[in-house]
């Protein structure tokens, strides 16, 4: 599982695979465990503390800034990842995922503010060609510029919160992919608990041993096949591959994301969504242009 050798630009590639089909072993889970919560936390459980029994080794050499960045990498990887479930639950996959792409946007912005870099044109370009994808969709020529559903609403947050991720990601130098890696799933768990508390969400009452028997098998294919796998892969590639460069890469999640939610769930775009989706990926293209400093 843990190839330290594989190409990260593979690495990328092949998570995408796994994000682009998250949705459907999501959303099956969810309707055998009859819209509970433990199932989903216990998929996350699984694959966080195995990679966290398999961290500890190298624990003792990390050092306090290490972990504390990998903490916070942690977080707000769990909470994008949190947002973007309740974003698939609730909505148009491939809506859902071209919100989540305007994380180039929001890493750009963190940069500029928060890293020093230089606001240069293609920069400034790069967020305004994303910030015209969002209110193409949004429907700013009918007076609406904000999210019209949670749906969207979680989407775009899961893509400010996979941008402060990825952040400290790459500033952390002595990132240990294991320990990362476990930090987000663990924190995703987490997140599905408090996530009951949301409108319209899962719930944590009423689990039974029959719920517990429909979904244990659906638990171990989506801990070990999807979520294992994919956040180790895009930790693995995020941390090692030029922020633009991954960002590129990761777009065919957003094809195969809608690909896949049209054969498997009969689910389209509009031609408005299409149009904005296309400003929202062309953002990585013009931030590649960029001089990185």
């Amino acid at each position: 599982m843990m190839l330290k050798n594989l190409n990260p630009h593979v690495a990328i590639i092949y998570s995408t695979l796994l994000w682009g089909t998250w949705w459907y072993p999501l959303r099956l889970l969810n309707q055998y465990a009859e819209n509970n919560a433990i199932p989903l936390t216990l998929c996350y459980a699984l694959g966080g503390i195995i990679l966290l029994v398999a961290s500890f080794k190298n624990l003792n050499i990390l050092s306090r800034k290490n972990i504390c960045l990998t903490l916070l990498a942690g977080v707000f990887g769990g909470t994008a990842m949190g947002f973007y479930n309740e974003g698939m639950f609730r909505g148009n996959v491939g809506r859902v995922l071209i919100f989540f792409y305007l994380t180039v946007v929001w890493s750009t912005i963190i940069e500029i503010y928060f890293l020093n870099k230089r606001l240069t044109i293609y920069r400034g370009f790069s967020i305004g060609v994303g910030f015209c994808g969002l209110f193409i969709i949004t429907g700013i020529d009918q007076g609406s510029f904000l999210p019209s559903s949670l749906a969207d609403l979680f989407g775009i947050l899961s893509g400010v919160a996979w941008s402060l991720c990825a952040t400290f990601l790459r500033i952390n130098k002595e990132l240990d992919i294991n320990f990362a890696t476990s930090m987000c799933i663990l924190f995703g768990g987490l997140f599905v608990l408090c996530a009951t508390t949301l409108p319209s969400g899962q719930t944590m009452t009423g689990f039974n041993f029959e719920i517990l028997s429909q979904t244990y098998i659906l638990i171990l294919i989506f801990s070990f096949i999807w979520v294992l796998p994919a956040y180790w892969l895009v930790c693995m590639g995020q941390d090692q591959i030029d922020p633009g460069i991954a960002s590129i890469l990761m777009m065919f999640e957003v094809v195969i994301g809608i690909v896949s939610a049209y054969f498997l769930a009969n689910e389209l775009i509009t031609v408005r969504e299409l149009i904005g989706g296309i400003f929202v990926l062309s953002a990585p293209l013009i931030e590649l242009r960029s001089p990185k400093n």
